[in-house]
């Protein structure tokens, strides 16, 4: 081996956890392994491979850029002044020599100040890029996480458990090691340029601190993906009318219990003959579903619509519509900071026009109940005027209701009886 020193074939292998921004210290980590006798000799991209060898004063350099993007004649100046290129896929290049005595790969501080300076800001840019993309993805609504953490969390009540904890920990996560890294490359390029670095600055904390960011994400990644394969949320969506009628839910008011008669009539024309056999009328839409997550102990909800050959009872000749989705949070203060987003999106999937002020002042008040609002599609609502679209929204400690319905009926006089249930 280069320079006289021994290793054996046996390999140990270490995660780096240093990066671009961290050569200094990476390169006496290095070194330190060599005094203990581990001799670098592969680089991967998060793994190290050493040999165990006599332990040995051995000096490394590292230069922050990729060995196959280095031109072979800077290569072979670094190999005949004594330094020996270490292979490797990292983003960075290993060179090490064991005589103490052979000049270093820059002669001046200058060029070594612009050499360092000028691969260093391609990195600190594109660092730059990650972070700004990742809190871009943190914002699924104008009051995501980056302006408002707080309400952003409850925002996310309804999701997926894995998707509330990919965004709440995770994506966090990720951007304070974003943020970090380009803190770092910011801080190094501009000790090069005013020539205020330590070639022979410490390892240990910013190896340790290093750790636990990267440690923390791979736990969390890996305790993510155990909980999606082994601990799913119960998930139920009926498939046909047999099991959205068999559905059992004491607490969600169902259309028969809203409006019997009209429900007697399409509950009468849900069975159609195709050929020899029954088969659910495809032009009605009868559904009901459930679900749970680490934020509710319960969304149900039933969804109905028929169009008006099939539901005679309203004269004008409108189509029937009825949605109900019950949100049962694990705390009125779920209940109570996930209300306002989702009065906002419900509106919006139904056509509503929506501003603060059309929100405050459908509000009413209502005996027992802790907020109530109802809505009747306008004519600036356009599609959903022309549908003839009614909303209530209901809240009640840890409950909270929405119902969406087009029909004959007015729906705020049917305040009671989901209250009841409440």
């Amino acid at each position: 081996m280069h320079g006289g020193a021994v290793m054996s074939d046996k390999i140990k292998q270490k995660i780096c956890y240093f990066d671009l921004a961290d050569i200094y210290q990476e390169q006496n980590w290095l070194e330190d392994m060599a005094r203990k006798g581990l001799l670098l000799t592969y680089t991967g991209y998060l793994i190290y491979d050493f040999a165990y060898g006599e332990p040995t004063e051995r000096r490394y350099r590292i230069l922050p850029e990729k060995r196959k993007k280095i031109e072979q004649e800077e290569l072979d100046i670094y190999e005949s002044c004594g330094w020996t290129c270490v292979r490797g896929t990292h983003a960075s290049t290993v060179f090490y020599t064991d005589d103490q005595n052979v000049p270093e790969p820059f002669t001046d501080a200058v060029t070594e100040k612009k050499y360092y300076a000028k691969r260093l800001f391609s990195a600190l840019i594109s660092s730059i890029v990650t972070a700004i993309y990742i809190l871009w993805i943190l914002r699924p609504s104008s009051k995501g996480f980056v302006l408002n953490p707080v309400d952003f969390y409850y925002q996310l009540a309804d999701q997926l458990s894995p998707f509330i904890c990919l965004y709440l920990v995770i994506c966090p996560l990720l951007v304070l090691f974003s943020l970090t890294i380009v803190f770092k490359y910011a801080r190094l390029i501009w000790q090069l340029k005013r020539e205020a670095f330590k070639r022979t600055s410490g390892f240990k904390v910013r190896r340790y601190v290093n750790m636990i960011l990267i440690n923390a994400i791979i736990v969390l990644l890996v305790g993510l993906f155990i909980y999606v394969i082994f601990v799913p949320d119960k998930r139920i969506m009926t498939s046909s009318f047999k099991e959205a009628l068999a559905y059992k839910d004491a607490e969600l008011v169902r259309f028969s219990e809203f409006d019997p008669s009209a429900w007697d009539e399409v509950r009468a024309n849900m069975i159609v003959r195709d050929g020899n056999k029954n088969i659910d009328n495809p032009d009605i839409t009868y559904e009901t579903s459930y679900d749970r997550n680490i934020m509710m102990t319960k969304m149900s909800s039933e969804d109905l619509s028929a169009p008006s050959r099939t539901y005679t009872r309203d004269k004008s000749g409108g189509n029937l519509m009825y949605h109900v989705q019950l949100y049962k949070a694990k705390s009125a203060k779920i209940a109570a900071r996930f209300m306002p987003s989702n009065i906002e999106n419900q509106l919006e999937g139904m056509n509503f026009d929506v501003s603060k002020k059309r929100i405050r002042d459908m509000r009413f008040k209502y005996d027992g109940l802790d907020y109530a609002a109802y809505i009747r599609a306008s004519e600036k609502d356009e599609f959903a005027y022309e549908l003839g679209t009614q909303m209530l929204f209901l809240r009640k400690g840890n409950k909270y209701v929405v119902v969406a319905y087009s029909g004959p009926i007015d729906l705020k006089s049917k305040v009671g009886l989901f209250a009841a249930k409440m």
